[in-house]
């Protein structure tokens, strides 16, 4: 999925003034911070702009606030697309998040080790501590 120009632009402009409630958001999930996911943030998923996505979960991360009443068909139609690639999109109300960041942290923390364990691809796993780690792959053939 390679981001056309104009879309790269558009979601370094985005970083660079997000909303209150995306920095809130982003001061809980950046720098690794739940159990050593790796979240992006503004992230470029053709033809859209993810909120936050890790790539290790190929979870998807969406904060819904006031511009999105009313607005249920475009973001269940984006939420499709998104999810034809084989990702899973979690949406938060923006107030949900800031009334109960645990639940949010918690919520998001739960999908990533599920579906990171749920995954079959040797790269990654999960420690018996809950943290994830990236594990080498075996050069032996069998």
């Amino acid at each position: 999925m390679n981001p056309d120009s104009r879309l790269l632009r558009f979601a370094r402009a985005m970083r660079l003034k997000p909303s209150p409630m995306e920095q809130f958001a982003w001061q809980l999930l950046r720098g690794h911070r739940l159990a050593g996911f790796r979240f992006r943030r503004q992230q470029p998923i053709p033809p859209y702009i993810a909120d936050f996505y890790c790539s290790a979960a190929k979870l998807v991360i969406e904060l819904d606030g006031d511009t999105h009443v009313g607005q249920e068909q475009e973001d269940q139609h984006r939420q499709a697309i998104l999810e034809s690639y084989g990702l899973k999109v979690l949406r938060f109300w923006n107030t949900s998040v800031c009334e109960d960041p645990e639940m949010f942290t918690e919520t998001v923390y739960r999908e990533c080790v599920n579906r990171v364990s749920n995954d079959t691809r040797p790269t990654q796993q999960i420690t018996e501590w809950g943290q994830f780690e990236v594990v080498k792959r075996s050069t032996e053939k069998l």
